[in-house]
């Protein structure tokens, strides 16, 4: 039987589509002309916030309720985005995805469809 050299192969897919995810705000935000300071600064945020969960997920290390301090992260800088860059109406209009996604990585079916009604009603 084969094992995994790493413990936590599903941070390891989460910090690779938060990465995806901000490649793809930023291509849309230049497309859509929005590209701004004002509305950059989530991005950095995440961009921060991915690069210490890169350092923790090559470290082998976790933190207390990782998985869902990682989701309601992904869920709070997705939002304020969201919010930034004009709601529905913005070119990234999708960033509810990405806790979404994160929510189906972390927890699976139930993990991603609690974040979309979460992402509904908010």
């Amino acid at each position: 039987m084969r094992t995994y050299e790493t413990p936590y192969v599903a941070d390891w897919f989460a910090i690779s589509l938060r990465w995806i995810v901000m490649i793809g705000f930023v291509v849309s935000l230049a497309l859509g002309k929005g590209l701004t300071l004002a509305v950059f600064w989530p991005i950095i945020v995440m961009i921060f916030w991915n690069m210490g969960m890169t350092v923790l997920a090559s470290l082998n290390l976790r933190l207390t309720f990782h998985r869902h301090i990682s989701l309601a992260v992904d869920f709070l800088l997705s939002g304020v985005f969201f919010w930034a860059q004009g709601g529905l109406a913005g070119p990234a209009a999708w960033s509810g995805l990405l806790p979404i996604f994160s929510g189906v990585i972390y927890f699976e079916l139930f993990g991603g469809l609690l974040a979309a009604v979460l992402w509904l009603c908010w």
